[in-house]
């Protein structure tokens, strides 16, 4: 992504919460994930209620994004970062959050891609990554 595409995403919440939608990383909700009523409306500015169970919930209910209370814009961000290969001690610095916070982000992110890669069968074998080998023969005894 340009990065003034990035700077206009990540200007505003409603803007980043539209692109985590276009990618599929937030949930459309068609009807309540609890009762199934299709009819629901948005009483907070991240929360929908339902009708007929009177259950609300999240716009990050079944995502990624489901137990973090980062704010959008700056997972937006941190993607960018873990893109970039930055460091989380670094990339912690830049988006103003908590070490463990942004460590926590960063292995949510290699276990999303580990599991989306899986389903495909692309690693197979002996696999190289961040410089080391996991797998193969262990050398001496």
């Amino acid at each position: 992504m340009q990065l003034a595409k990035l700077s206009k995403v990540v200007s505003e919440e409603q803007e980043a919460e539209k692109f985590l939608r276009e990618r599929g990383i937030l949930k459309e909700f068609g009807g309540c994930p609890y009762c199934g009523s299709e009819r629901f409306w948005r009483v907070r500015r991240n929360f929908y209620k339902c009708s007929q169970c009177k259950r609300e919930w999240s716009i990050r209910k079944g995502s990624v994004l489901e137990g973090l209370k980062i704010p959008l814009h700056k997972f937006v961000l941190a993607l960018k970062l873990f893109e970039l290969e930055v460091p989380a001690l670094r990339a912690s610095k830049e988006l103003g959050l908590a070490y463990n916070t942004v460590h926590k982000l960063f292995q949510l992110i290699r276990k999303k891609i580990y599991q989306h890669s899986a389903q495909d069968d692309l690693l197979e074998g002996e696999v190289e990554a961040d410089e080391s080998y996991i797998g193969g023969k262990r050398k001496g005894r």
